[in-house]
């Protein structure tokens, strides 16, 4: 039975075969962090046998977690409003699904508090969260990436490398460099590895690059921000989100929104 009161990583679960590396995903992300896990399933007509099947998948989990840190949920809500009940009434932190689900759930970011993480390497999910990639560009929610990072590599000893843009107007470029003075500040409080890699290109491009330089990982973590009025150009260059996880190969990619406030680590 799903329970409030501590902050959970969710799981996707629609039964497919990539269900099981979402699971790995999450079981490993959730290790990483110290959260609970709750897996959950969305369907828009009648799936009595849902419930059950789900509360199976949660045994083996138990055995590594504990069975008290483990959950499941069944809803039919539409995922609109389901996102704004996992994030304030059954603290979500994080939604993992697999590559296959972003289609479906890549447009219901906006509604979201909280990050979405892809995955797709189905073998030692361990090794997708050791070294992550962020953009740094001119704008404030770079900010919000990074931070993300540094709760994924403080409690991972993971490597984060900072992906900066080169902006061609003076003042684009002064919001660039106090982004990366705020987040070296926030880095300062912990002892994970951190590098600066300059990109040579604009924020207009820039996840395109940090994904160019984070396939280089061979396994890491691309965190990006949700592109909110992707254009047909956007999409010609390769540079919105469908692309970047399309193309991420063995890359893990999170999507964070940040135009709404999100719901922070505790602990």
């Amino acid at each position: 039975m799903l329970t409030n009161g501590e902050q959970k990583i969710f799981i996707w679960v629609d039964f497919t075969p990539e269900t099981e590396i979402a699971i790995l995903h999450g079981v490993q992300v959730a290790i990483i962090l110290d959260k609970e896990v709750c897996l959950i399933h969305h369907f828009t007509k009648g799936n009595g046998s849902a419930d059950s099947r789900l509360a199976g998948l949660t045994v083996p989990i138990g055995e590594i977690l504990g069975q008290q840190r483990v959950h499941h949920f069944v809803t039919e809500q539409p995922l609109s409003k389901v996102l704004t009940l996992l994030a304030e009434e059954f603290d979500a932190l994080l939604l993992v699904a697999h590559k296959k689900n972003s289609r479906e759930l890549l447009p219901q970011l906006p509604h979201s508090g909280f990050p979405f993480l892809f995955v797709s390497t189905p073998q030692n999910p361990e090794t997708s969260y050791r070294k992550i990639a962020v953009p740094v560009g001119y704008m404030k929610k770079s900010k919000d990436l990074a931070l993300w990072s540094s709760y994924i590599a403080r409690h991972n000893g993971a490597k984060v490398t900072l992906i900066k843009t080169i902006e061609s107007f003076k003042e684009d470029n002064r919001m660039v460099m106090s982004n990366l003075f705020s987040i070296e500040r926030l880095f300062r409080n912990f002892s994970f590895p951190s590098e600066i890699v300059e990109s040579h290109t604009s924020t207009w491009k820039i996840q395109k690059a940090a994904l160019e330089h984070a396939l280089s990982f061979q396994h890491g973590l691309l965190i990006i921000s949700f592109t909110y009025s992707s254009t047909l150009i956007d999409r010609w260059f390769g540079i919105n989100d469908a692309f970047v996880i399309s193309h991420a190969e063995s890359l893990s990619v999170m999507c964070i929104n940040s135009q709404r406030d999100l719901y922070t680590l505790c602990g």
